[in-house]
């Protein structure tokens, strides 16, 4: 109960200044239309439609004109058949054998799937350190807040003590003791303010915005709900660097196919007009042509492409054994994260009671100045490591989902 009471707190605490406020979800939209790597993604997507364009259009017919023989002793005016000029018009066009357009089309849309597979696996590597950042973030509010009011509050110790000196009751050496610990309280604070400035910069970056003066707000639960391993393992071929890696075999697949279909040789065929001089009579004529591969069978690339193949089956293998690893890695991570936070948030608790009852103590009785100072230097760690620990977890079940292949947002992918 003091744990999702704490939870809540942390997530209110978190500092409202002015600037950008953003929540997770806002958050994750601004990232999807201003990132810059998403955008440069969604740009490279767009080229491989473009080449589905290319991959449609047929060759072009090919116009040859020729006027030869031209007699210019003579200024064009010799009337021996024969010897003079001869007009010639060759109109041929191209025709591709072995299917190697559709060849080319099927390449292309087979590479359109991969490059939406691609840009959805930089989406997950994006909302990673989008999540990373943003929760870092908010940690480092809580930081700054936590920081300022127990400023505060020791300075009202100190006060107390100060008050105590000019009475009698305090010696001057615990009353030094005691007054010196404020430069740590001013040290806290300084940390956490400039972490504060690093990390809004980060995610000011990270989501393209203009001003670093970015806020962080949330007032969402801890989910601490973790699915069983088994369960995540299963969700291993969804991940979009698996897809993407699986495509990619179907793309090594129809190089191959297309690079087999361009070893066989295109025909060309052709319609000739042509005329000779004097009288320039009307003589029509009919060409065509072909290429004997004797020398050049595209064997190269035929091998080059049957390897790329061979190339693409490991990466899918390796890339599903590191999908697996990463799950298994961040399974763990979350269950751990879970009970540190459990731990912390008990631990966190107690020292809060032990410092309110000693500074009750210290005030209205007298206390050892070593037992006050553990006190309040205990507390501190434990709201620290709290905060952190609070921080960690959610990083840690994000990261779970988006590792598992939840990317929580539409893909471009199916």
């Amino acid at each position: 109960m003091n744990s999702a009471r704490y939870s809540a707190l942390f997530l209110l605490l978190a500092t409202h200044l002015m600037g950008t406020e953003l929540t997770l979800n806002s958050a994750v939209e601004r990232l999807l239309t201003y990132n810059y790597d998403l955008q440069i993604a969604r740009q490279e997507s767009q080229k491989s439609r473009a080449d589905l364009i290319t991959a449609k259009e047929h060759p072009n017919p090919v116009l040859n004109g020729s006027y030869e023989f031209m007699d210019i002793n003579h200024h064009f005016s010799d009337q021996a058949r024969g010897s003079n000029g001869q007009a010639t018009l060759i109109l041929s066009h191209p025709f591709e054998t072995a299917g190697k357009r559709n060849r080319r089309i099927d390449l292309a849309n087979n590479t359109i799937l991969f490059s939406d597979f691609i840009y959805d696996e930089i989406t997950r590597e994006q909302l990673i350190s989008l999540i990373t950042s943003y929760y870092t973030l908010l940690g480092d509010q809580s930081d700054v807040e936590h920081a300022q009011n127990n400023a505060d509050s020791y300075a009202k110790i100190v006060a107390i003590a100060k008050a105590k000196l000019d009475n009698g009751f305090l010696s001057a050496i615990d009353y030094q003791k005691i007054a010196l610990q404020q430069i740590d309280y001013t040290k806290e604070y300084e940390n956490a303010h400039l972490a504060l400035i690093q990390d809004r910069e980060t995610l000011a970056s990270l989501l393209s915005i203009p001003t670093s003066d970015v806020t962080a707000t949330s007032s969402e639960d801890i989910d601490i709900t973790i699915p069983t391993l088994d369960e995540l393992l299963n969700k291993i071929p969804n991940r979009p660097d698996c897809k993407a890696a699986k495509q990619n075999i179907s793309v090594a697949d129809a190089s191959l196919q297309l690079e087999k279909a361009i070893a066989i040789p295109n025909v060309s065929v052709g319609a000739e007009y042509a005329s000779f001089g004097p009288y320039y009579e009307p003589l029509a004529g009919f060409n065509f042509s072909i290429p004997i591969p004797i020398y050049d069978k595209n064997e190269g690339d035929i091998e080059k492409a049957r390897i790329g193949t061979l190339q693409a089956a490991d990466i899918y293998s390796k890339t599903l054994r590191n999908a697996r690893a990463e799950i298994i890695q961040s399974y763990e991570a979350a269950k751990s994260h879970k009970n540190i936070y459990q731990a912390m948030s008990n631990g966190y608790n107690s020292a809060k009671e032990l410092r309110e009852k000693q500074e009750k103590i210290f005030t209205l009785k007298g206390i050892s100045v070593l037992d006050l100072l553990d006190a309040q230097k205990s507390y501190r760690q434990y709201q620290k490591n709290l905060t952190q620990a609070t921080i960690d977890l959610h990083i840690a079940t994000a990261r779970l989902k988006l590792n598992s292949g939840d990317l929580m947002i539409p893909t471009k992918g199916n």
